[in-house]
């Protein structure tokens, strides 16, 4: 009888299927992004605070273990504020590819400050 049970058990059951990882082929497939809506006070400042803030949480992201990073330049009135986090099962090499993914989308973000974008494999944000 418990064979039987088991039997109409299995044939119910509908097999699940995971999320692809993307650990060996590292492709940052993009979810879902913003560029924000406020204009920047001194278009060069911006750049220049967006450029050093992300020089430094890709400094920060370099270091082995480190998943989650953020930082801030605050120079001639244009503050930026940027932070950046990679799932935990990319290695160190894959992290900082998908921060200059979203880095190099975010740069097209210049009509204003307050970006975002969602990768399968990490979050930036500026």
């Amino acid at each position: 009888m418990s064979i039987l049970v088991l039997l109409l058990v299995s044939f119910l059951i509908k097999p699940g299927i995971s999320q692809l990882n993307n650990t060996q082929n590292n492709i940052n497939t993009p979810i879902r992004s913003f560029c924000g809506r406020n204009p920047p006070i001194n278009l060069p400042s911006f750049i220049n605070n967006r450029n050093s803030t992300f020089t430094e949480i890709r400094r920060q992201l370099s270091g082995n273990g480190v998943f989650y990073a953020r930082a801030q330049s605050l120079s001639e009135g244009d503050s930026v504020f940027g932070l950046a986090q990679c799932r935990n099962y990319l290695s160190t090499a894959q992290c900082v590819a998908c921060l200059d993914a979203g880095v190099s989308e975010l740069d097209n973000c210049i009509t204003g400050n307050g970006a975002y974008i969602f990768f399968d494999n990490c979050f930036v944000s500026s």
